[in-house]
């Protein structure tokens, strides 16, 4: 990426300096009628990298979602320098609008060290992507389509049950600053694992309006965890995959491979997972 191009992702993410800890990212309207959990969750996580003097990479963010976001309002993010030691960096970050808190964040950064290495390679379904690419384009209709080239896998391709699996890149290229390529894939970690919930129950309805006429859906807390080095605007396989449902909630865990089979990132999210009355 030249110096005179920036991605309209990494622009819409990024948060503006106002004063000491203090950011201000701007919010869209995606036609979801809410912020989307994923900016919040991505622009946060910018905002926290802003306070460390670099050589530190985030390994772990968990959130929590207090209130719904206005789509029309600015955000404001204050982030808390709770820690900075040897090896590691804690922060804590509040979104506010209107004056109220709508979200937190509690996030660790740890320097790069050498050590024990173990993950579970598994191969992704790389032959499935290449047959999309082949024979179509990535799908344009998802909602995050200015943003991100996403194929899903269709049912008779999906290698596990109770599952949303889908392989998806930042649609221009990224700068090679890591802190982009976390608070993007941040980002896009928040599609899918709600949407897993509803495999159990019939209810996965591909229309988001038809959808949320049957459910009532809603992030509570989402966690995300670093493994290794990736980037963004490389193909990149997400499995979300339902583990519980009840009292009114659901749990999914998820998955993040790149090409070659290497875990990048594992996340977790539960949510509100209500039926509508008819």
């Amino acid at each position: 990426m030249s110096a005179t191009e920036k991605s309209p992702l990494l622009d819409f993410i990024d948060c503006e300096s106002l004063d000491l800890n203090l950011y201000r990212g701007q919010s869209r309207d995606l036609k979801t009628g809410q912020v989307y959990g994923g900016q919040v969750l991505g622009q946060a996580i910018k905002a926290a990298y802003k306070t460390l003097d670099g050589g530190r990479c985030i390994h772990s963010a968990h959130a929590y979602f207090l209130l719904r976001g206005d789509v029309d309002a600015p955000i404001i993010y204050e982030v808390d320098r709770s820690l900075d030691g040897g090896s590691f960096s804690s922060r804590r970050v509040v979104a506010i609008q209107h004056g109220r808190q709508i979200f937190h964040l509690s996030a660790s950064f740890q320097k790069h060290e050498e050590g024990l290495d173990f993950y579970r390679k598994w191969v992704p379904p790389v032959d499935a992507l290449n047959e999309a690419l082949r024979d179509t384009v990535p799908e344009e209709h998802n909602f995050q389509s200015e943003y991100f080239d996403v194929h899903y896998l269709p049912a008779n391709k999906i290698t596990r049950e109770d599952s949303i699996q889908y392989w998806m890149k930042a649609k221009h290229p990224l700068p090679q600053d890591p802190a982009c390529h976390h608070s993007v894939l941040a980002y896009i970690s928040d599609m899918g694992l709600l949407q897993a919930t509803l495999s159990p129950h019939n209810l996965d309805e591909p229309d988001l309006r038809k959808r949320h006429e049957k459910v009532l859906m809603a992030t509570i807390d989402h966690a995300i965890w670093f493994h290794r080095p990736f980037r963004a605007d490389d193909w990149l396989f997400y499995e979300c995959r339902v583990q519980s449902t009840g009292n009114g909630r659901g749990l999914a865990f998820g998955r993040i491979y790149d090409q070659q089979g290497m875990l990048v990132a594992s996340t977790s999210q539960e949510g509100l997972l209500r039926l509508r009355r008819q």
